[in-house]
Parts: C-alpha cells; sequence; structure tokens
C-alpha cells in the first residue's frame, strides 16, 4: 500500500500490487495532522486502517476498496471541495489538447470511493474493507 496526501484527500492506494499484494505498514503521517497509526492490506485491498486526527477537521479518505467504520457504520460519500483547509486544491488551468493527439489504447482508470469523516483532536478512527 501506498499513501498519499494531495487533491483534497488522502489516497490509500495499492504500491506495486503485482509485487506487494499482502502487507502491513504502521507509524505514516499525513497532512492536516492525521497519522496512519496501521494499514493492513490484502490481495491489494485495505483490510483495516487505524488514523489518528491530531488537529480535528474533515478527514476525506480515497480508496480502492469501500471501506467502513469499524462496527459496521457506513461511511459518508464525500461531495464538492474538502472543507479541511489543509487540503486546500489550487485552481490550475485546464490543459490544452491538440485535437490530433491520440492515445492509443485510451486510459482506463481503477474505481475508486471517497469518504468523508469528521474528526475531533485526538480521536482514532479505525477503517475496515467491506
Amino acid at each position: 500500500m501506498l499513501v498519499q496526501s494531495h487533491d483534497g484527500a488522502i489516497h490509500l492506494i495499492p504500491a506495486l500490487p503485482d509485487v506487494w499484494k499482502d502487507g502491513r505498514v504502521k507509524g505514516l503521517r499525513a497532512r492536516g495532522g492525521f497519522e496512519i497509526t496501521n494499514l493492513e492490506w490484502e490481495n491489494g485491498e485495505i483490510v483495516k486502517t487505524v488514523i489518528k486526527s491530531n488537529l480535528g477537521g474533515n478527514l476525506r479518505i480515497r480508496a480502492y476498496n469501500k471501506l467502513i467504520l469499524e462496527g459496521g457504520k457506513m461511511l459518508k460519500t464525500a461531495l464538492g471541495t474538502n472543507s479541511n483547509t489543509f487540503y486546500s486544491v489550487p485552481e490550475i488551468k485546464q490543459p490544452l489538447v491538440s485535437k490530433e493527439a491520440k492515445l492509443e489504447g485510451g486510459v482506463t482508470l481503477k474505481k475508486s470511493y471517497l469518504f468523508d469523516i469528521e474528526t475531533k483532536v485526538g480521536e482514532e478512527i479505525i477503517l475496515v474493507g467491506k
């Protein structure tokens, strides 16, 4: 797994999915005062993750599999801009694309899920794969 914190969210995505299908990592830090104190995955999907909020505020998570709060509570699907100012996304100009430009085979993006969780200072959020 790989953790990135950009584009308005914390991304929990597979790293080297063909080689590192299962694993565990601890002690990662992300923007907004969030710590990923534990992240476990099997077959490229999150099984469990524990995230500590040191500053409070909205925690926006992007993952390739559905997640729920430990105990079974469903997560709120994220909409619009992240309210956490540490994740503000600057406005950039759209790229110019020539009409003659063609991508061979097209682009296929894997489906991802985007969730919002409101957190308090010092709170630990435990998410499990569904």
